[in-house]
């Protein structure tokens, strides 16, 4: 992958919190072993026929992040595209839902996080 088409990433994770007997998500910042702390994916949009909901749209909410590097990132995981090493509340942007390796490519299926 050229690196031209790659975008920086911020990865994230959550533990549930309950407040009052009310559950809730708090995200932290996820460290990688890289140098700037981040991955960097080649984000893509593969509109295909499957990507429709039950109205027949096409869902343009849902993004293919590939890599050939081995990043720490799990099913759960949350994506930002904005830097959020320094912040104590934010959410996400996207979620990893899948991250099947199809030879040396490792694919992240992501979804639009509309929050809890």
């Amino acid at each position: 992958m050229l690196l031209r088409y790659l975008t920086e990433v911020w990865i994230s994770y959550y533990e549930e919190v309950k407040e009052h007997g009310e559950k809730s998500k708090k995200w932290f910042f996820k460290p990688l072993n890289t140098k700037t702390k981040t991955a960097f994916l080649n984000l893509q949009q593969d509109i295909n026929e499957l990507d429709r909901n039950s109205a027949g749209e096409i869902d343009y909410s849902i993004e293919n992040a590939r890599t050939t590097m081995n990043y720490d990132i799990q099913k759960g995981n949350g994506i930002s595209f904005t830097d959020i090493s320094n912040l104590e509340k934010f959410t996400p942007d996207y979620i990893v839902t899948d991250n099947p390796k199809i030879g040396n490519t490792i694919l992240y299926k992501l979804e639009k996080y509309n929050g809890d």
